[in-house]
């Protein structure tokens, strides 16, 4: 099993913080040493333990993670922008191959990780450089993570282009219903089978909408990534179908 699995958005607002959440938790119940790690994020919050993101303390709530929410995300910028001008509004400039090093540092204290981006795959991280560069440094297997409804095909396929294009493996996509709304757009019964027949890649599930974050509850993810997400075809070294959890 490799060490850990890169969980890109084809956006910001996707629902990847939800589908990581789901995964460690999983995986975590299923008696793998799971960790997450966040490396960059914005919009992040002052806490006692430092500046803080809601999406790493939402997946530690969920997953039952140790430590505080702060330790899961080694560049915590405050401006809700995306990281290079946000970092610049700071007055701060960030080094990639540190924000790298960090995620080394943190899969060494775990069997798995599950890292997960920050916005799109090319969303600027520095004067140079994108989350696309900062994937090719760690040469993680990456997850997909879209939108279910309309117009999500054409954001994945560019996505897993651009990550093919540059030598990842992807694993494959899974959709996440972000709005409520979502159930009712009729182009989601057809969306995962054309991804899939112009990519190749497979569909690993689609989450339903599981209502407002802070009434979310471990047992309510964990479900749901068993009930629609193929972890069988994720993780196959360590989830099994017939293991009777």
């Amino acid at each position: 099993m490799s060490q850990g699995v890169l969980v890109v958005g084809t956006d910001t607002e996707v629902g990847k913080t939800i589908v990581c959440a789901a995964l460690v938790s999983t995986l975590r119940k299923q008696g793998l040493d799971c960790g997450y790690v966040k490396p960059l994020a914005s919009g992040c919050l002052p806490s006692e333990q430092g500046p803080m993101s809601p999406d790493a303390a939402l997946v530690k709530r969920l997953a039952r993670l140790p430590g505080p929410a702060a330790s899961l995300t080694p560049v915590c910028l405050g401006p809700a922008l995306a990281p290079l001008p946000a970092a610049r509004l700071q007055g701060v400039e960030i080094d990639l191959a540190q924000v790298a090093e960090s995620c080394r540092q943190a899969m060494e204290t775990h069997a798995f990780t599950v890292v997960e981006g920050v916005g799109g795959l090319l969303v600027p991280i520095t004067p140079n450089t994108t989350l696309l560069d900062l994937a090719r440094m760690l040469d993680l297997p990456v997850l997909v993570v879209g939108r279910a409804g309309l117009g999500t095909i054409n954001h994945t396929l560019l996505t897993i282009e651009a990550l093919r294009n540059s030598g990842l493996a992807v694993l494959g996509f899974v959709f996440s219903a972000v709005d409520p709304q979502t159930g009712d757009d009729p182009s989601m019964a057809d969306n995962p089978s054309l991804v899939t027949e112009f990519s190749g890649a497979p569909h690993l599930g689609t989450l339903p909408h599981l209502g407002p974050e802070e009434n979310l509850t471990a047992e309510a993810v964990i479900h749901a990534a068993r009930e629609n997400l193929d972890l069988e075809l994720l993780f196959p070294e360590v989830y099994r179908s017939d293991n009777g959890q």
